[in-house]
């Protein structure tokens, strides 16, 4: 459980960070930002569905 609360959080800082590149108009930083979150976050799905 701690692990999720844990991930989570450090989603949330990841998404502020991609929140702050949008609003300062770095739009391809932001894209590699965005994407490696969307990866990462399908690729923790994946191994949680593989484990139960």
């Amino acid at each position: 459980m701690r692990k999720s609360k844990l991930i989570s959080v450090l989603f949330v800082i990841v998404y502020i960070f991609l929140f702050y590149l949008v609003a300062t108009n770095q739009s391809m930083l932001a894209m590699y930002v965005m994407a490696a979150g969307m990866l990462t976050e399908s690729v923790i799905c994946l191994i949680d569905q593989l484990r139960s």
